[in-house]
């Protein structure tokens, strides 16, 4: 009876079997439909952190550690004392994520960022209007990209000033006790040369001429006028996101891309990232920052290689490459600071992958963060990325990179974004 009883529950189990495996297929090809057709939103709530995110935090401060210099700021390479401002706000983003993540002491950060706000006051100014584009970190004096050891303004950038003037507005806010200082800052700007007509002005030097020109594309643009406009900047026709954008279809998404060819129209994660992580999506639509990450996901998809595509400094020449969804008229295009080719150094970055998971939640970005989390010296800090050809790390070590990753990472436990988190404190 025994043995009657099993047989005739064998059919029942295989048609369990059965139905588990359709359900499991369905469940697939769902959560695929959903993937490749409907794009993400980003999650504002509170994730516990993981012990694997913890360590990445950690990775990341270290880099801090070990390339503070006596001025308060620090360097933008590892051992390189150099510094942008756009660098300084990736610092300052990264000192305010030390503290709330409790890797800074509190009365070590207010010394820290006292030092750093008084050396940014202090800083000799191109034409003694803005900040130069760069200076040497250590002695505070104005100098070209990558010549440390000569006096030269070189002009100012409005998209550096922008993202600088967002997190001194961030710091001011949330720590009242450094917001005079944040102000003796600015104060001694000349606001007028930023804009023109609506638009972000930069300035360039060549043969001791000055240009002044119209700064920033798509992504960007919207981007650093967000800041700007902190400063009480009237930009409106660099805030407006549809002024110069059509779409182009990269595999099979409609990408938001700059039609302006004048110059390099670059799309690519960093701006998108940036404006999720602060704003909250105020200087650029949600939507357009879903569509850059849904290309990327579908290049993964089609290619199998993790597509987290950004600008980044690299550990070998030409030093510097931009990984492009779209630019120039192509997809998926690698070019180096001048614009040539660099598809040989090709790869995905890793500040783009925290800051994608941090922002969305999914499944893809699950994957690309844990893939590329893991890429650090826990002596030294966090590595740019890997490299596609060879599937070996990229391992410059930078501020911007170390910096955004712990912005990234202070999003998640402020669960909203870091400009509301910021106000609402007082």
């Amino acid at each position: 009876m025994t043995s009657l009883s099993l047989r005739s529950r064998r059919p029942w189990s295989a048609i369990l079997t059965v139905c588990i495996l359709l359900s499991a297929l369905v469940v697939h090809q769902l959560l695929l439909w959903q993937e490749t057709k409907v794009l993400p939103t980003p999650i504002s709530r509170t994730i516990p952190f993981s012990g694997e995110d913890r360590q990445l935090a950690r990775n990341a401060w270290k880099y801090f550690e070990a390339n503070r210099l006596p001025t308060g700021l620090v360097s933008s390479g590892d051992k390189f004392p150099a510094t942008t401002m756009w660098d300084v706000a990736s610092q300052l983003a990264g000192m305010t994520a030390a503290r709330e993540l409790k890797l800074l002491p509190t009365d070590e950060f207010d010394r820290w960022m006292s030092q750093t706000l008084t050396s940014l006051a202090k800083l000799p100014l191109y034409h003694k209007e803005l900040p130069n584009k760069a200076y040497n970190a250590a002695t505070l004096v104005p100098v070209s990209y990558g010549k440390l050891d000569q006096y030269q303004e070189i002009g100012f950038s409005a998209l550096d000033l922008g993202r600088l003037a967002l997190w001194l507005d961030i710091v001011g806010a949330r720590y009242p006790q450094h917001a005079a200082a944040v102000k003796a800052i600015t104060s001694q700007w000349t606001l007028t040369r930023l804009a023109a007509n609506g638009q972000l002005m930069g300035t360039t030097v060549k043969d001791n001429k000055e240009t002044w020109n119209q700064e920033g594309r798509l992504g960007y643009e919207q981007y650093g006028a967000y800041g700007l406009a902190k400063l009480g900047i009237s930009v409106k026709a660099a805030l407006d996101p549809k002024a110069e954008m059509t779409t182009v279809k990269v595999l099979g998404v409609d990408v938001p891309v700059d039609k302006r060819t004048t110059y390099h129209n670059y799309v690519t994660s960093e701006p998108y990232i940036l404006d999720g992580l602060e704003s909250g999506f105020k200087a650029l639509p949600v939507e357009y920052a879903g569509r850059v990450l849904q290309a990327q996901q579908q290049r993964f998809l089609d290619t199998h290689q993790l597509t987290t595509w950004s600008e980044d400094n690299l550990d070998k020449a030409p030093w510097f490459v931009y990984n492009t969804v779209y630019v120039n008229g192509a997809p998926w295009k690698s070019i180096d600071s001048s614009g040539k080719d660099a598809s040989e150094f090709r790869g995905s970055s890793t500040k783009a992958a925290v800051g994608w998971h941090m922002l969305f939640r999914t499944r893809y970005t699950a994957k690309a963060y844990k893939g590329l989390r893991w890429l650090a010296d826990p002596s030294k800090g966090v590595f740019a990325g890997y490299y596609e050809a060879t599937q070996q790390p990229n391992r410059a070590l930078t501020l911007n990179t170390n910096g955004i990753i712990l912005e990234a990472l202070l999003y998640n436990q402020a669960g909203k974004p870091l400009e509301v988190w910021a106000h609402e404190a007082h």
